[in-house]
Parts: structure tokens; C-alpha cells; sequence
């Protein structure tokens, strides 16, 4: 006959119970904790580790990821979690060039290959428009439009023009004439020497700047792409002697500029222009938001300092001063929010973390540059800061704190970026696609001069001379 059990035994094994779920749910949840933190057990070395996690995406998508030798089971995207140290990746796929690379993992460490792009095997190269010349290419932000120069000064019946290339579409490119106003610009006398020359497109790719030199005399155009009949001299309208223009927002009316060496802003809708923001200026880079970093110099008593400072919301703040005045070169680039200070001088490129935080000096990065340093520049993104002695550069990765360093074949100035992770490199009459670690170097067509990728990614735009012209050409970068 069955016992019954008593009060105190049926509170004894429902406590045992609740307390065994209990350490079941707490056990799952650790696991499951420590499984998201990339813990997994090595049953070949019987223990415990911390692994890293892959995330791939490539251009074309679909793509063969091949791990350590071993073929995942997902095409690109996708991720995987790896064993931290060295992992060797290949990505493959039909008709395409083989992807190699070499990463280093910690544990626990997400690292994105996101920048993967894949080059046919066979890349079709075709004649957009033959040019007697093209002396200038710069396309605009937003990879829309091509702005060619074709001669220094020629002109047809007194007036110069621009040409404007559209390939928002770019199997079906069309060409229209920009006509700078005669009446607008100086006209050369007694045999004086002219050149136009293309500055910058503004940020919302509609406005640009150009520089028209007639003997000594310097002035600055602005030209509307929706206008383009209008050509607005602000050397004239300002009635000052400005250099070293650059556009600030989308309007095409807000620009910052040197008087001198007085930095100002200018307001072409209300012809304003504002008092010196810094003054002994030498050079000056102006960011998206506005923030501008200067290199100037000021006389202190018997000696010359050299500065450098960031002029943030209507303040001036000094960053360094030097005592011995030498060519130094800055900027600042924002990426994921924070905002980087980076200072060439000599063989060193510093870069300070939140420049305006007054502890800034303490959490600098250095980077050195064997042989001195030509120019700096920063990825579209700022995600890369990069310094460069002739073809040497030196590379620091902000989002992994990684630096490279490598050479391209030939460099005149700082590289162009193609995208957020490629550098152009033309050499040897051949234009190449280099990643921002100068890896993965691909030869894809015969030409020289800027490239610009269409909106889509699917063409590089570029141009080739020979004997007789120069032609505009449209590389296709992906298989139908």
C-alpha cells in the first residue's frame, strides 16, 4: 500500500524541484550568456575558448567564402565565427577574380570584410566620347556628374565652356555645355596668359568652383549645374582678393576663405562677409560640420610660433603651438561620431581624439613616415587617415586601430579614393583599384588621370589618351 508522504517531505522535494530549475535556468542563461560572448568548448584541445566573429559582404553578393581552407555553407552575406589569431579568407565566385586576405583576430573581436570587391575575370572597356583633350576631370559627390575641362583657355566665339558629363544613368551617359559669361570674368590683354581650373563640387553636387588666373590676377567662379548659363564672379562681387575657397553645406552661398592669410566666411545671398575667424592662417581644412583646422603663425616677441587650432561653433581653440615654424599639415575627419585631429609635421602624423577635449594630448596615436611627409588626406567616411612620402604611404584604420603601411607605382599628391576603401594607383599607364591596407591590387584598365565609379558601383569612369585624342571610357566592373 502506497505511503502517503507527509507535509514536510512534499516540501522537501518541491523545494528541491524550484531550486533545480532554478540552477537549470541560471546554468542556461550563463550558457547562453557565455555562447554570445563567443565562448565555445575546443574538443580537440579539451577546453575552453573565446572566439572571433567574421561578417563578410562582397560586390557582387553570392559569393564562395573559403575559411582556413574550409568552404562555409552560406555565400556572401554572411558571417562566421572563427578562432582568434590569424584566419587566411579566399572569396570566390564564377567569372570573378580570386579575393585573398590575412586577418588577425583577438577574441571576442566582430570584424566586418565588407569592402570585398570582386573584378571580372574579363572587364569590357567601351568609348563613351573621343575629346581632342581632357585636361581636368572631377566628378561630383554624389557620383552623378563628370566635370571636364578640355583646354587651359581655349575659347569659341569669346566664350569658354565646361563640359558635363551625366551618368546617374551610366549605360546612357549625355553631355551638355557649361558657357562661363564673358562679361563676368577678366578678359586677358596685350598677349596676359589665361587658365581656368575646376576647385571643388559642393556637398549637394549642384554648385562648383573654379579658378580663372589671367596673368597675376586670380578670381573665383561660382557655377550652378541647374543654371548653368549664370556664372557668379566672387572675387568681383566680394571686391576682395580671396584664395583657397572651399563650400560650406548644400546652398552654394555659404563658402569659407582667405584674405590674406585672415580666414573669413562669406555669404554670397547677402554679400556678407564675416570678421576673421583666425588670423596668420598658412593653410586651412574645412569639414562637413563646419569644423576647420588651421595651421598660422604669430609673432611672439623675438620669435615666430607656429599654431595649430580648430575653429568649432564661432571658437577658436589652440591645439599646439610650436616654437620652430616648418611645413605642417592638418585636418580633422568625424567617424562614428567622434572627431579626430590629425597633425603632419616632419616624419610624424599625430592624431588626437576628440581634439577639443582638454586631455586630448594624452590618447595620441602616432604614426611615422619615413622620408617626410608630402600630403594627408582622409577616406570619404573618415574612417582612414593617410600620409604620404612619394609613392610611401602610411594608413591608420580608426575603426580597428590597425596601421599599414605600403607603396603604390606612382603618386603626384595625395591619392584618390575610388570609394571608402579603395585608393586609385596609375602607374605605368595603367589604372588600378588598391585597398586601404595595399592589399588586393587589381589592374583594370589602360588610362590615366581621375576615375570616378558610377552611383551603382558597376562602371569606372576614366579616360585614355592616344596619338590622335582622348577619349572618355566606361569600364564594366560586374558580370549580367
Amino acid at each position: 500500500m502506497h505511503k502517503k508522504r507527509t507535509r514536510r517531505q512534499q516540501i522537501a522535494i518541491r523545494s528541491f524541484t524550484y531550486g533545480a530549475m532554478t540552477l537549470a535556468a541560471v546554468f542556461g542563461v550563463l550558457l547562453s550568456l557565455a555562447w554570445a560572448m563567443g565562448f565555445r568548448f575546443d574538443f580537440n584541445g579539451g577546453k575552453l575558448t573565446q572566439v572571433a566573429l567574421l561578417q563578410f559582404d562582397s560586390f557582387p553578393d553570392g559569393a564562395t567564402v573559403k575559411i582556413n581552407g574550409s568552404i562555409l555553407s552560406s555565400k556572401t552575406t554572411t558571417r562566421e565565427n572563427v578562432q582568434a589569431g590569424k584566419n587566411t579568407i579566399e572569396i570566390t565566385k564564377n567569372g570573378y577574380r580570386s579575393w585573398q586576405k590575412t586577418v588577425t583576430l583577438n577574441s571576442s573581436e566582430v570584424r566586418w570584410l565588407d569592402y570585398i570587391r570582386l573584378i571580372p575575370n574579363s572587364i569590357t572597356t567601351d568609348q563613351v566620347k573621343n575629346f581632342s583633350a581632357i585636361s581636368e576631370m572631377l566628378e561630383s559627390p554624389n557620383q552623378h556628374w563628370l566635370l571636364l575641362r578640355t583646354s587651359d583657355n581655349e575659347r569659341a566665339n569669346n566664350v569658354y565652356a565646361l563640359t558635363l558629363a551625366d551618368i546617374s544613368d551610366p549605360k546612357n551617359v549625355r553631355f551638355s555645355t557649361i558657357a562661363i559669361n564673358p562679361n563676368e570674368i577678366t578678359a586677358p590683354i596685350n598677349g596676359q596668359s589665361e587658365k581656368f581650373s575646376i576647385v571643388e563640387w559642393d556637398i549637394g553636387s549642384r554648385y562648383v568652383l573654379v579658378r580663372h588666373q589671367v596673368g597675376d590676377k586670380v578670381e573665383y567662379l561660382r557655377i550652378d549645374r541647374e543654371n548653368p548659363t549664370i556664372t557668379n564672379n566672387l572675387t568681383k562681387t566680394f571686391g576682395l582678393d580671396i584664395s583657397e575657397p572651399h563650400f560650406s553645406g548644400t546652398s552654394g552661398q555659404i563658402f569659407f576663405a582667405l584674405t590674406g592669410s585672415d580666414l573669413r566666411k562669406f555669404d554670397a545671398s547677402n554679400q556678407t562677409t564675416s570678421a576673421p575667424l583666425a588670423t596668420g592662417v598658412q593653410s586651412y581644412q574645412l569639414t562637413e560640420n563646419n569644423m576647420i583646422s588651421f595651421v598660422s603663425t604669430e609673432i611672439k616677441g623675438d620669435k615666430t610660433v607656429q599654431t595649430v587650432g580648430i575653429y568649432n561653433d564661432g571658437q577658436v581653440k589652440t591645439i599646439k603651438t610650436y616654437d620652430k615654424v616648418e611645413t605642417t599639415r592638418v585636418g580633422v575627419t568625424r567617424y562614428r561620431d567622434k572627431d579626430y585631429l590629425a597633425v603632419a609635421r616632419s616624419e610624424t602624423v599625430a592624431i588626437y581624439p576628440s581634439p577639443l577635449d582638454e586631455n586630448h594630448a594624452s590618447n595620441a596615436i602616432y604614426l611615422n613616415s619615413p622620408g617626410g611627409i608630402d600630403w594627408l588626406d582622409f577616406s570619404p567616411s573618415g574612417r582612414f587617415i593617410i600620409a604620404g612620402h612619394q609613392n610611401k604611404l602610411v594608413d591608420f584604420d580608426l575603426d580597428t586601430n590597425d596601421n599599414y603601411s605600403f607603396e603604390l607605382g606612382e603618386v603626384n599628391g595625395a591619392p584618390q579614393w575610388a570609394d571608402d576603401t579603395h585608393i586609385v594607383d596609375v602607374s605605368g599607364d595603367m589604372i588600378r583599384l588598391v585597398e586601404f591596407d595595399g592589399a588586393n591590387s587589381e589592374d583594370i584598365v589602360s588610362g590615366s588621370g581621375r576615375v570616378t565609379l558610377s552611383g551603382d558601383e558597376k562602371y569606372l569612369f576614366s579616360f585614355d589618351t592616344t596619338d590622335k585624342n582622348t577619349m572618355l571610357q566606361r569600364s564594366k566592373l560586374y558580370i549580367d
